[in-house]
Formats: C-alpha cells, structure tokens, sequence
C-alpha cells in the first residue's frame, strides 16, 4: 500500500456488519465474520480498487463502551489512531434497528474528531426497506442504505466515496501495475507470519518488530482472532508482516476460534518465513514442535523465537538440541524479549537471510560438487545387488528451493538415504530452516 493512497476507516459497534462490510468492498474474505459481536479487535487495512482507482480500507474492533468488555479501552483506543490518519469515515450501523447506545457515543467521538462521515445504515436485505428513523437523530446527515451480506448497494457506496474523497481534494490512487512488488518480483517484500500458542507473545513481538501498536496485546490466550498484514522497511529489508490468531490443537477450537485457526493455515500459505514463537516461561512443549512442523508442511522457513528472555533464562543450545531432533529443517534458535526489544534486530537479519535463501538458486556446477562429495561420505542404499547411482542434480524451481537429481532407479532411494542428501545439502548451502524439495528422477 502506497502512503498517497487515501485512507477510510470503518467504525460501528459490535456486531454492526464492519467486518462483512469489509470483505464486501474489497472482494474478499479479509476479515473474520461470526454471528458473535465484537470478532474483529484489531485494525486490518486492505487495498481496494474501484473505476481504475485505490484507497486504502481500515476495518476496526467494535467500538463498545460497556463495562464488561475486556478489551473495550484497547479497541476505542485503536480506533482512535485509525481516526487520526483518516480522510473520511464509513460510521456502519445496523439500519434494521436503529441508533444504539454506543451508536450515539461513536457519532460524537466522530463529530469531534472533525473527519468526514459517511453513515452507512447495513442489513437492510430487502430493497424496499427504509433505514430506522432515528438514524437521522445521530447529526450525521442521510444514511445510506447497503446489505454487505447480498451486496445491495455496494457499487453505489463506493461511487459515493470516490465523490465525497474528490470533493475534499483527496487524489485516489490510480491503479497502476505492481509487478515488481508481486512474489518473486525485485522489490518484493519477504513474507513473514508469526505463530505459535496463545499468549506466547506474538502480537507484543510483533508490534515491536513493527514499531507501533498495531496489535492489540492482553494478557487474556487468545486476543488476536485474525491475520494482519503490515509492510515495513527496515534495515534488515523490507518485510510483509502477518500476525494470527493463537495455535491450539484443532480439536480443542470451536465456533470462531476455529476460523480463526484455519486463518493462520491459510496465513502459513501465504508467507515465506514462518517465526515461531516460544514462551520462555513455559519452555519447549509438544505443541510447540507442532506449530513449527506445520509450518515446515506449509512449506515455511523457520525460526524458532524463544520470547521473554527478560523475564526467564533461555538454554539456547537446549532448544536448539530439540529442534534439532524433531525438527526436520533444523531451523534456528534465537532469544528475544517482545516488553525489552532484545534480541529483535538479530531476529530480523535471520527473518533476511531466510528469505534470501528461500528464493536463492543454486549454481549447478556447485549442486554436482556436493552431490560428489556426499556420494564419497556414504555408499548409496543397494537392493538385490544393484546400488543407487546419483548422476546428475539442477535447480528447477524457488520458494522453496526444489532440487532433482538424476539416478539409474529411483526405487531403490530409502526413506534414510533422502533425508540423509537433504541434510547435507541443507549444511553446505547455509539452507537451515529452509525447506528443501528434492526429486529423484529415474533415467
């Protein structure tokens, strides 16, 4: 996302549609929806195109003022922010049933803040039905009829906020081609999630890898319940930066939380590194080796980040020692402190060099040399007198790296034997944590 974009936010109490509202106008399912209020809590910003043009999309937590939410100061608190960069505003109410409580506390924190609104009355499915009178009693003009779940109205919204963005001088972003920021394109920015069990600290890590608040952090398992993408250049290179919900075993989640999960998969699909995040109050568990498995299955690189080294000792040759054991990748350890910052630019130079060689190719001449020397470290597996013979190995592919290498049978490589050539290619090459697909071709 480009900084000339201009910015909309949306706001709304619980449960009043923004979520679905989201999805509607950019096109996709960015946002978590459930039946149950007050599911979104962070701030997420989608890029959106309409009539050739872009702007950026900041969907918000639901802004309750009740006394029994937990997260209720947080949330306001982030909306707050959002405000503060926004050039207009969709206030999202639900138009069936009127101006709420927190309804009228969010029309004058908006009327305050001086940005231009523009109400959005949802839920209204039928095409006849009128938004609820005392909608007008909010001050903020005509609210305008859409349904984000049939997609009534949509279009006319978004002509609706081009126009009101023009008026007030705001240059819309034209769409322009972005092929060099694509995945494997130059400029592209490394993609990195960051998972692990609930409360191992991850938003905390990642708002300090970040630099801002983005994430809302509690002490309460399971505060994120979505994934949030932020672009941030650093020294270290430019990353896109993916925070998800909490990894629990699948079978322990339900209703919300299991979307939620299957949301950080699916994040896992979309990233190149993957770092794990470890509490070091709790040490390595078998949950732990778990969340890092899947994301060596998602074909990420891995690093393992031990988190609150501030608060607790971290045995970095002890972790290391068990990923090395049940961790195919052999990924890489690091000790770091979300509260003190420590630890966080090594981190991010490894985050790099992962990245670098997630996409890196391999000269062929230097593949043979070690397929040489490695043939010379081990005799190759033999069945019924006739042994393996490795003849020739190329590159074919990145993201991960993939590897074929030509023999006179590929039925007679073991299970043993191919682990055997991806750790040794994985040592020479400096490929910890990286995953590595290898083929064996028969002749």
């Amino acid at each position: 996302m480009t900084a000339n974009q201009p910015s909309v936010v949306v706001v709304g109490s619980p449960n009043a549609g923004k979520s679905t509202l989201v999805n509607r106008l950019s096109g996709s399912r960015v946002a978590v929806v459930d039946e149950s209020p007050g599911v979104t809590r962070d701030r997420k910003e989608v890029e959106i195109e309409w009539r050739g043009r872009r702007l950026r999309l900041v969907d918000t937590g639901g802004f309750d003022t009740g006394p029994d939410s937990p997260f209720a100061a947080a949330v306001r608190d982030q909306i707050g922010v959002a405000l503060g960069d926004a050039d207009l505003v969709l206030f999202v109410v639900d138009g069936r049933v009127g101006a709420l409580g927190d309804d009228y506390e969010i029309a004058r924190v908006l009327r305050r803040a001086g940005v231009p609104v523009l109400l959005v009355a949802n839920k209204l499915d039928d095409p006849a039905a009128a938004p609820a009178p005392d909608l007008y009693g909010l001050g903020l003009g005509e609210p305008f009829a859409v349904s984000a779940l049939h997609g009534l109205g949509i279009g006319d919204l978004l002509d609706v906020l081009l126009e009101r963005l023009a008026e007030r001088g705001e240059g819309v972003g034209a769409a322009v081609d972005h092929a060099g920021d694509e995945e494997g394109g130059p400029s592209a920015p490394v993609p990195v999630v960051f998972v692990g069990r609930p409360n191992a600290g991850k938003s905390s890590l990642f708002n300090a890898v970040v630099g801002e608040p983005r994430m809302i952090v509690s002490e309460v398992p399971g505060t994120t319940r979505d994934a949030i993408d932020t672009v941030v250049e650093t020294p270290q290179g430019r990353f896109r930066f993916i925070d998800t919900a909490g990894m629990r075993k699948a079978a322990k989640v339900s209703g919300v939380e299991y979307y939620a999960y299957l949301r950080s998969l699916q994040s896992l699909d979309r990233a190149h590194v993957a770092v794990v995040v470890l509490d070091a109050t709790v040490g390595m568990g078998e949950l732990d080796v778990q969340i890092a498995a899947e994301s060596a299955r998602h074909r990420c690189a891995t690093v393992l980040a031990v988190n609150k080294c501030d608060i607790a000792t971290v045995d970095l040759e002890e972790y290391s020692g068990v990923a090395g054991r049940k961790l195919r990748q052999k990924p890489p350890v690091l000790a770091v402190s979300a509260r003190t910052h420590a630890g966080v630019k090594g981190l991010l130079e490894v985050v790099a060099s992962l990245g670098g060689g997630y996409t890196a190719r391999i000269a062929t001449a230097e593949l043979n040399r070690a397929l040489g020397a490695l043939s010379a470290e081990r005799p190759a597996p033999a069945k019924r007198g006739r042994r393996l013979k490795m003849y020739y190995a190329s590159q074919f592919g990145t993201a991960p790296p993939r590897i074929a290498i030509e023999v006179n049978d590929r039925t007679l490589v073991t299970r043993e034997f191919g682990y055997f050539v991806e750790n040794r290619l994985r040592a020479r090459f400096g490929l910890q944590g990286i995953p590595l697909v290898i083929e064996f071709k028969g002749k």
